[in-house]
């Protein structure tokens, strides 16, 4: 926080603000003059049905009173029994006339009752458009998009300009001029790129001007601003607040994710200018296509964004489903701006959307491998490794490693073989050493005493050939029903590590029964079971028993009494897909029971190890030898296939070389390897498992993506009753509203998604144009982005729409060009100097005589700080960082604590920062960012005295305010040129004189105070991690902070006007 300095700084404010250009808007009734005097049912009538009717005499069969329907006319004229409720060109004898102008509570509507009231002006109309025949018209959003004639009579403006001049000219409004030149750039570059022009930026510019006019400059500008990459950045915030992006799950334990890979991918998309066609289909479908690339799957994570319940005891399928409508709603509101949401319950009360068409939506998005409960702290399935390109090269610098490692064991052979052999006949094999004993940690062959391993029971070391004759392991652990045996607690057997465990199994029982586990006695179960059901061998990693499992099962059965080999492996990735089963050597097919082990654990976790017992399953018939654990390495598919070998090093030893197979020959090898005297040969190894070491590690910690992936046999999708997900309704498949489409359904998502960007859809080129309006102008022309449908606002400019919406079509999809033509035209170029006459008559500018001035949003405040104090580190891409915020703010609503970053990560941009879904960061959601919650494509505008005192006090803010004063020093040799610098580097201009006397006699007072308090002085200069400027002295510097602040606090610098 800046410290105070008495009055002088209020007073400066004062000052400045009454110099500056303000507007205050008066709030008046306002009514966009008509057109024509026909009474059209889109404009005037659909609205106060939809309003006031609709809810009970809609769409919504289930909800419908006394049988009557005025959504579609041929109800609504219906005969009733002599009479109907709307009688075409007869208002009087029109039933519904009758009841809205009732004076009889009994009679009236709507009911009293229900609170809602036509007004007489409204009612009027009702009956004007019945006299006049009634004529009814489809939803004009639900029309298809045809290309509008650009009206002739303006003939010299572009044709966004001729539709906004004609509709002027019908209100009898006179546009406003252009803005001046260096506003136009500020404007564009704000727009365009979210941070303000640099003072270079705007002397070539201004050149420019002069040299090669206005228009010339200002287009060569904007070319220029398109190809920034900053222009990515700008445009992936407003994607992120529309695709509910954060770096954590949501629910309860709100845990974090990591998606950032994903923001990577949409700002390199806009930067290479990706069609809007294609930048759909990849994020809806890209898994889908023909051969997709890595970023095709990391495209998908759009609809891997929603919220995800980690919670312990969910329902499973409740929040499947949950997933799945959140993919559905996302995706309607972005593309199509429809409120399908309604339609989840019920038929939808306003729109033509039936709850049965809801739930045709959902199939397109229920077949997601993922098993309904997050991982507490990662990524869920279904995900993939997406290493950055930096990190792709370091990969494969390692593999280059690991496989000149292979080459020189290899290019050895000879000399490998020559020295195995002398070595095989000088070797003691009885004393010999486990053979692949790299990572092994414990190892039991029972066939010497062995304090770890405890009889419990009458659980015996049986001798070789005890069960079957062709057993060659010595002793084996021999355990019955009640008899098992404990071998003491072995760290590291959990979901979320690396482990391995092999051994030598003789099942005396396979239809039930505990093989090994280590589960805890508690309810919780925590541990591994290893266990036969019904003939399969299942393998279960439990973080909490049972809505914490992975379980795995063989599809093959066992038979009794043979000896088989066993090696299970896990990943540490939480997953069954990471958990394998190795049978003698061979990698097994394995069915996916249970996939909900979303709980970390540390490496104590668990009980004693036990052989044949269980205390929540009970015992089991069989035999076990050589066991071993490997706790904090996988396996390879070559390590597990030698592990099968039944032959000991010594009996093939014995076996003559051209005798040998090969497995017996590798086994013999990495014997030899592992356990010679020869330190260059057994370095050759050991560099290799080095090497092997550091390409897992690497590969652990590279990031990965939550995706979209299908189940092979999808899931099916029922309509839900009441919207509850127990509640199955009729079976379903995939099918978009009919409303929509008159053609074949989309048969998959990958069709849904084509058929979105179809040229013949009505809907996603309007509403995502109308986005695009709505960034540049502060309100879309429709001004209900969210909602395209009967409750939402009618277009200000239904042909500039839908000419806009074919323009971006016919220029496949072209983003940058669409903006660009946007941007160009007179009505953004305007002057944003508000008239009297504008204000009475077009208050809220939706005729866009001027041009719009909009307070700049939170993340542009405070890149514009950073970049004009010269702290932002411009880095396109990478992991999510943490600027400051308020100790202790996660402690208050969390089980997470920030950790406020360092260096570059302080002053990275917005976009950047580290997003709590549950607690987004303060001074964004002060200055009213979308929380991310879910999907929001409408920006909030609040104006709130917290506002105030963020962009005045917060940390973030006050340091760059002591950055661009030392800046501001070091920018002139006296008052007059440093506040001349700061007015050019902040807003574009020259100060007026008037302004510049008022700040200079602000710095003198500032001087006297800062002069007199040494305290005062220090606590202005230590605010924030980066270094100041010692070569300017503590009170100049003290100064400066506070004339920044100010200025940076200034209604111009915070608006983009």
């Amino acid at each position: 926080m800046l410290p105070t300095t008495k009055s002088a700084t209020r007073s400066t404010y004062r000052r400045l603000v009454f110099l500056a250009t303000a507007c205050s808007f008066a709030i008046a009734e306002f009514t966009l003059p008509a057109i024509a005097d026909e009474v059209e049912f889109n404009r005037d009538i659909r609205p106060i049905f939809s309003d006031t009717c609709f809810k009970c005499h809609g769409p919504d069969a289930n909800t419908r009173e006394a049988g009557l329907r005025l959504d579609e006319r041929a109800a609504a004229v219906e005969d009733l029994g002599g009479y109907a409720a709307i009688v075409p060109g007869n208002a009087d004898q029109s039933e519904a006339v009758a009841r809205i102008e009732s004076d009889d509570p009994e009679l009236r509507m709507p009911p009293p009752d229900s609170g809602l009231v036509l007004t007489a002006d409204q009612r009027l109309k009702v009956r004007q458009w019945i006299d006049q025949g009634a004529k009814y018209q489809r939803h004009w959003a639900f029309e298809p998009i045809t290309r509008p004639a650009v009206p002739t009579e303006f003939d010299s403006h572009g044709a966004i300009d001729s539709f906004v001049l004609k509709r002027l000219e019908q209100a009898d409004l006179e546009p406003l001029g252009p803005a001046s030149p260096a506003t136009q750039l500020r404007r564009v570059s704000l727009d365009l790129t979210g941070l303000p022009p640099t003072i270079e930026q705007s002397q070539r510019f201004l050149a420019e001007v002069q040299a090669n006019g206005l228009d010339a400059a200002y287009e060569d500008a904007v070319d220029r601003l398109l190809q920034s990459p900053r222009f990515g950045e700008r445009m992936a915030w407003q994607w992120l607040e529309a695709a509910r992006y954060a770096d954590t799950d949501g629910y309860q334990n709100d845990g974090p994710r990591e998606m950032w890979r994903w923001r990577d991918w949409v700002i390199d998309a806009y930067n290479r200018n990706m069609p809007f066609d294609q930048f759909t289909i990849v994020q809806l479908a890209g898994d889908l296509l023909p051969n997709p690339n890595e970023a095709d799957l990391i495209a998908t994570a759009f609809n891997r964004n929603h919220r995800y319940n980690s919670e312990e005891g969910i329902p499973i399928d409740e929040f499947l489903l949950e997933n799945a409508v959140d993919r559905v709603d996302t995706t309607a509101t972005i593309w199509m701006g429809i409120t399908v949401a309604c339609a989840r319950c019920h038929d939808h009360k306003y729109d033509p959307f039936s709850q049965r068409e809801y739930y045709q939506l959902i199939d397109y998005f229920n077949d997601v491998a993922e098993s309904g409960r997050a991982i507490k702290f990662g990524n869920s399935e279904p995900w993939i490794k997406t290493p950055t390109d930096a990190q792709r090269s370091e990969f494969e610098k390692i593999q280059q490693r690991v496989a000149k490692c292979q080459t020189r064991l290899e290019a050895a052979e000879a000399d490998l073989a020559a020295a195995q052999q002398i070595w095989e006949t000088a070797t003691d094999f009885a004393t010999l050493p486990p053979v692949v004993s790299h990572g092994l940690d414990h190892f039991f062959d029972f066939d010497s005493p062995d304090k770890r391993v405890v009889s419990k029971g009458d659980a015996l070391l049986r001798q070789e050939g005890s069960i079957t004759p062709t057993a060659r392991f010595g002793n084996t652990a021999t355990v019955s029903e009640n008899n098992h045996y404990e071998l003491g607690k072995i760290p590291g057997l959990i979901g979320n590590g690396r482990f391995s465990i092999a051994f030598w199994m003789a099942p005396g029982q396979t239809d039930t029964g505990v093989v090994l586990s280590n589960e805890q006695r508690g309810t919780k179960r925590e541990g591994i079971l290893v266990e036969f059901v019904d003939g399969h061998l299942r393998w279960n990693i439990n973080s909490r028993w049972i809505s914490g499992v992975s379980t795995v099962q063989t599809n093959r059965v066992f038979e009794l009494g043979q000896w088989k080999h066993i090696v299970l492996t896990n990943d540490g990735t939480q997953r069954a897909q990471g958990m394998k089963i190795y049978v003698d050597g061979i990698l097994q097919p394995v069915e996916v029971i249970r996939n909900t082990n979303s709980n970390t654990a540390n490496r104590n976790n668990g009980a004693a190890i036990r052989i044949g017992h269980s205390p929540h399953v009970g015992g089991w018939d069989g035999q076990i030898d050589e066991l071993r654990f490997y706790t904090t390495r996988t396996l390879s598919d070559d390590e597990a296939e030698l592990l099968a070998v039944a032959d000991s090093p010594q009996t093939i030893s014995a076996i003559p070389t051209s005798q040998r197979t090969a497995l017996q020959a590798r086994l013999l090898r990495a014997a030899y390897l592992e356990h010679t005297d020869n330190a260059a040969h057994r370095r050759l190894l050991s560099e290799l498992q080095t090497a092997i070491a550091a390409q897992t590690k690497l590969w652990d910690s590279l990031p990965t993506t939550m995706i979209m992936e299908d189940l092979p046999e999808g899931r099916p999708s029922f309509v839900r009753t009441r919207g509850v997900y127990d509640q199955l309704g009729e079976a379903v498949t995939a099918g978009v509203p009919a409303v929509l489409t008159s053609a074949n359904q989309p048969a998959d998502r990958l069709g849904f998604a084509r058929w979105l960007v179809d040229e013949k859809h009505p809907l996603t080129a309007r509403v995502t144009v109308n986005r695009y309006w709505q960034m540049l102008f502060g309100r879309g022309l429709v001004n209900t982005p969210e909602d395209f449908g009967s409750q939402g606002d009618l277009p200000t400019h239904p042909e500039l729409l839908d000419w806009l919406a074919s323009e971006f079509m016919d220029n496949d999809w072209d983003i940058k060009a669409i903006l660009k033509t946007m941007v160009t035209s007179d009505a953004y170029r305007r002057s944003s100097q508000v008239t009297k006459a504008h204000l009475k008559h077009d208050p809220d500018n939706t005729l866009y005589a001027r041009a719009p001035r909009k307070r700049l949003p939170g993340n542009v405040l405070r890149d514009q700080a950073l970049d004009i104090s010269g702290l932002l580190v411009e880095r396109i891409g990478g992991p999510s960082v943490y600027p400051y915020q308020p100790a202790g703010l996660w402690k208050e609503a969390s089980n997470f604590t920030y950790k406020v970053g360092k260096g570059d990560d302080l002053y990275r941009r917005s976009l950047y920062t580290y997003w709590k879904r549950t607690l987004s960061p303060p001074t964004m959601a002060l200055l009213d960012a979308a929380d991310r919650e879910w999907c929001s494509v409408k920006p909030r505008h609040t104006n709130t005295p917290l506002q105030s005192l963020t962009l005045l006090n917060d940390v973030t803010f006050a340091e760059a305010a002591r950055k661009f004063g030392e800046r501001i020093l070091q920018n002139g040799s006296d008052d007059d040129e440093r506040i001349a610098y700061a007015f050019r580097r902040l807003l574009c201009r020259e100060p007026t004189t008037t302004e510049t006397s008022v700040l200079k006699e602000a710095l003198d007072t500032y001087r006297d105070e800062f002069s007199q308090s040494a305290e005062q002085t220090n606590a202005v200069l230590s605010i924030g991690q980066s270094e100041s400027l010692e070569k300017y002295s503590a009170v100049d510097r003290a100064t400066m902070t506070v004339l920044a602040n100010v200025l940076l606090n200034l209604e111009e610098a915070t608006t983009r006007d």
